[in-house]
């Protein structure tokens, strides 16, 4: 009977101290999930504006279809078909237009006032895309940036587009297709990824290529043809809202409307 009492008065105190030893446990889990604040959900980087024809969004390996009004992330991949087009609203009301068979990334996008920092990259796998980019001069650092295989284009304030072609053309020496770029207004800044320090400063109307690993070629304005031709598809931008946004009361703010 002794040795019973015994082994029950061991089997209580050995229960109290795990009970003791889980209730430490999960208070220091709970502190430690206290020092570390949950992840917040990523901010949208713009969203869809006009959607004609047939246009997909890849995000996370999921495609599915871009409606008007859908949110857009950074990383995001969008895609358009045959015959359609997608114009894209950023947080800071630039914009962007893709034609026809395209297919384009919203590599990263910065809207930060409190830094005075707001920088934009997208990548352009293929196709044509218009960008009408608005400079604010309270934020010293902004650039907004297009990338090929071939070259980069940077813009701080101006109308311009941006086509590539990843298919070599037959009467050039094109290693990894060949990027033009069109300025409409204002002026943009071309580069070769090789040739980073021999840009090409294009302004209003005039017109630069970068074939393969090759310089920019000089700059030059585009002909009647190249005017009507490059613009196709995309001669209408920013002008197509029924309802205009109103202009924000703090230049700065980044917030969609």
């Amino acid at each position: 009977m002794a040795e019973t009492l015994i082994l029950l008065r061991r089997s209580m105190i050995e229960g109290k101290f795990a009970a003791i030893m889980l209730l430490s446990l999960a208070a220091a889990v709970a502190l430690l999930l206290a020092a570390f604040p949950a992840w917040a959900a990523p901010e949208p980087a713009g969203r869809a504006g006009i959607i004609t024809g047939t246009v997909s969004i890849e995000r996370a390996a999921e495609r599915r279809t871009l409606k008007a009004g859908d949110p857009v992330f950074v990383e995001d991949r969008i895609i358009t078909g045959p015959e359609s087009s997608a114009e894209i609203v950023f947080v800071d009301e630039n914009r962007m237009k893709l034609a026809a068979n395209t297919d384009l990334e919203i590599t990263d996008y910065i809207c930060d006032p409190s830094e005075k920092i707001r920088q934009g990259l997208v990548s352009l796998a293929y196709g044509k895309a218009r960008f009408t980019v608005r400079g604010v001069h309270e934020l010293p650092d902004e650039r907004f940036r297009v990338a090929t295989r071939t070259g980069l284009v940077v813009s701080g304030d101006s109308d311009f587009i941006v086509t590539y072609d990843r298919e070599r053309p037959n009467d050039e020496v094109c290693r990894d297709g060949l990027m033009a770029a069109l300025c409409l207004e204002n002026f943009v800044i071309v580069m070769s990824l090789e040739f980073e320090g021999k840009p090409a400063v294009l302004t209003s109307n005039m017109i630069s290529r970068v074939c393969g690993p090759s310089m920019p070629a000089p700059p030059r304005f585009a002909t009647p043809a190249e005017s009507a031709a490059i613009p196709a598809g995309l001669d209408r931008i920013a002008n197509t809202r029924t309802t205009p946004p109103e202009p924000p009361e703090n230049p700065t703010d980044c917030s969609t409307k």
